[in-house]
């Protein structure tokens, strides 16, 4: 009825726009041609609807994508070998890096940090000791030297306005937020530290340089010890992503751009590196674009001999500069090949959470693989008859080895979690004496959805002697290099 009354507004208004002898000639219409006008109208208002419909479909497909093939890094654990770091104390912190001379309008991005375990955006919480000088606004003017502390609860004075603003003297201060355990321990941050206050509690927002915020996300993302060439190409992939984040207002309520989660990049998980913020400087600016736009420059850890193409999210229009490509570059790496057993009691968990009206299954079997040998639809044959999983991360999710023990190609085993290794896998059933299901042993290759760049694939061309752009170029198809500035608005 609504569609109806839309289509009949624009009917009337029509008649209202047209001279006085267009309205005589829709006067003297007989009934039929008036019939028919008017179910033109309401025909080409429905196809309207039916055209921004599917625009916001797709683009509600494209947010849930975009969480999903980050989401496995929750489960991950750090196979990487990392050179571990001591947690520096709060007044012996060192500038790494040299400062730069050259002063430049720089784009600027809001992260919203999250809490412990990145399990809300909301702290009931905040303390911190400062390194360096800070100037306070708000509520209450007040200024910090390095060694200073501060401790932040809802209702305080200091939050009497709703927000205050911490402010950095110059470009080495950092504030220590005490109250946070990321990876290294207690994190630190550059640029300006905003804290909100409203009914959910407080909310903080880091507002730095995109050149600084990537300096803290690169050997969040990939390890510090790999090849400057490979940290050059993560940092433009990471770059790149950010700047397509850069235009989001998905956390605009919360004064933000992204997270530091999983969910858009991780940051400062890890402590800055040296070569990993020389590789950020070396790469200065630089995007990856496709037609003037750019990409959505996907990473992943290992692959299984080839990458896929984003068909593994169900995409209704794949991206052209997302290609399945043969990747032996990581062949000696643990997460090449590997092998473990699933139970049927465990996938019977599995589907569960996603079906709790289910209590048996029967079978489980490969219906279909994508270009990159991905499996794309995966059927379980249950007490309330056939179940298909299409989505890359709910297969992964049914056939998720929790608590089993995974054996990788360099004969180390790890303990699953809530995500099977890759979707790259073939499966043999086993069954009893009785023959009863008992599970599945399943054998594949890689770790990550394996769709873009291979980390470790980058890290095995980088040693073999490829630049950054050649890798580049190898993993993504036919993309040009930008500048930031070129494409975000200021």
């Amino acid at each position: 009825m609504i569609k109806i009354f839309h289509a009949t507004v624009f009917y009337l208004a029509l008649k209202f726009c047209m001279n006085t002898e267009e309205k005589a000639y829709i006067r003297d219409m007989n009934w039929k041609e008036k019939l028919k006008w008017k179910f033109l109208i309401v025909l080409i208002a429905l196809i309207g609807i039916l055209v921004v419909w599917c625009a916001r479909k797709a683009e509600v497909r494209k947010e849930v994508t975009e969480k999903e093939i980050l989401k496995e890094h929750v489960q991950k654990e750090n196979e990487w070998e990392s050179i571990k770091v001591e947690i520096p104390q709060q007044l012996q912190v060192k500038q790494e890096l040299e400062t730069t001379e050259e002063v430049l309008q720089e784009d600027s991005i809001r992260v919203v940090l999250m809490t412990n375990d990145y399990e809300s955006y909301y702290h009931s919480e905040v303390s911190m000791e400062f390194y360096g000088n800070y100037e306070m606004s708000g509520a209450i003017g007040q200024n910090f030297s390095s060694g200073d502390k501060m401790v932040l609860k809802t209702g305080c004075q200091e939050l009497a306005n709703g927000s205050l603003t911490l402010s950095p003297e110059n470009e080495e201060c950092r504030i220590f937020l005490t109250s946070l355990k990321r990876g290294q321990g207690v994190p630190s941050y550059r640029g300006t530290l905003e804290i909100y206050e409203d009914s959910n509690g407080l909310h903080l927002v880091n507002e730095l340089l995109l050149e600084d915020y990537l300096c803290g996300v690169v050997p969040s993302e990939m390890p510090a010890s790999y090849p400057k060439e490979a940290l050059k190409a993560q940092a433009v992939c990471a770059r790149t992503y950010a700047c397509v984040q850069l235009e989001s207002k998905k956390l605009e309520k919360l004064h933000g751009q992204i997270d530091d989660s999983v969910s858009y990049q991780v940051y400062q998980n890890t402590k800055e590196s040296p070569l990993a913020s020389e590789a950020v400087a070396e790469t200065k600016g630089e995007i990856l674009l496709k037609d003037g736009k750019p990409i959505q420059a996907y990473y992943f850890s290992t692959s299984h001999g080839k990458t896929s193409t984003d068909e593994v999210w169900e995409t209704s229009a794949p991206s052209s500069y997302l290609k399945s490509v043969d990747c032996n570059f990581d062949s000696g790496e643990p997460w090449y090949h590997w092998e473990v057993f699933v139970s049927a009691e465990n996938i019977l968990q599995n589907i569960q959470h996603l079906m709790p009206e289910i209590n048996q299954i029967e079978n489980v079997e490969i219906a279909e693989k994508g270009e990159g040998e991905a499996v794309l639809h995966l059927k379980v044959a249950t007490d309330q008859g056939g179940k298909s999983f299409h989505s890359e991360y709910d297969i992964r999710s049914v056939l998720a080895p929790v608590g089993a023990m995974i054996t990788r190609q360099d004969g180390s085993t790890i303990k699953g979690g809530k995500l099977l290794p890759s979707a790259y896998f073939t499966m043999e059933e086993q069954i009893d004496e009785k023959g009863r299901l008992i599970g599945y042993q399943i054998k594949g290759g890689g770790y990550g959805h394996g769709v873009g760049m291979s980390q470790n694939g980058a890290k095995g061309m980088a040693d073999a002697g490829k630049t950054y752009r050649e890798i580049l170029n190898y993993f993504y198809n036919e993309v040009e290099f930008g500048q930031v500035q070129d494409v975000v608005k200021k």
